[in-house]
């Protein structure tokens, strides 16, 4: 038997609208510009609205945040969702930092206290912000975290997808199951239950794979 021994199949936007499109009774040699404008919009729709289904795990990535002496607040990296975990590192050595709500931090007697930074509060606005707790002592030190971010938009048709490949099938689902509603209205419900049953399927399996303990305090 042979096989191509290789791992690199990461198909284009054009290729995935196509596909999308197949599924709907569409053919793409009949597409028009319209075609592709509502399947680009579509999509990256669709992109919005997958971090509300839970953490891809291809969207995490690890931050460096240089504390400012008597500074609190801190943009936040662009297009961050959501803070996962989170340490302070002082001469090498990382500490955990906690994170706290908008009413907790609220209700701090003293926010101009300084120390070293142990909670920190992430604010979601159209622009999100990262307050920490106790304010910098110092500037040497980093927060690192480890954040959740938006999916890249689609952009050309010859661009790939900022999606892994373990996610194919539910991004070429998906996208059918959208252009069907407005183009295929009666492939729309058997396309939207498939679409359903890949997106469940790849959340099965973005998890990591690690030891679980069990502490039961008596």
């Amino acid at each position: 038997m042979t096989t191509s021994g290789t791992y690199i199949y990461d198909d284009t936007l054009a290729s995935f609208i196509d596909e999308s499109f197949e599924r709907c009774g569409v053919d793409p040699a009949e597409l028009t510009v319209r075609h592709l404008r509502s399947a680009r919009r579509s999509l990256n729709l669709m992109f919005s609205e997958w971090p509300n289904r839970g953490v891809k795990l291809w969207t995490v990535d690890q931050v460096t945040l240089d504390m400012v002496d008597g500074t609190a607040t801190y943009n936040a990296a662009s297009a961050t969702i959501c803070i996962l975990d989170a340490v302070l590192r002082r001469s090498s050595v990382d500490t955990p930092m906690y994170p706290i709500s908008r009413s907790a931090y609220a209700v701090l007697p003293n926010k101009t206290t300084e120390g070293k930074p142990s909670r920190f509060y992430l604010d979601r606005g159209t622009t999100p912000t990262i307050t920490v707790w106790q304010v910098p002592e110092n500037s040497t030190d980093d927060m690192l975290y480890w954040r959740v971010r938006r999916i890249q938009d689609v952009g050309n048709p010859s661009n790939t997808l900022d999606v892994t490949s373990r996610w194919f099938e539910a991004l070429a689902s998906g996208l059918a199951a959208k252009l069907a509603v407005k183009f295929a209205p009666g492939r729309a419900t058997t396309l939207t239950v498939l679409a359903e049953n890949s997106f469940l399927l790849a959340s099965s399996e973005e998890r990591e794979r690690t030891d679980t303990s069990i502490t039961v305090s008596l």
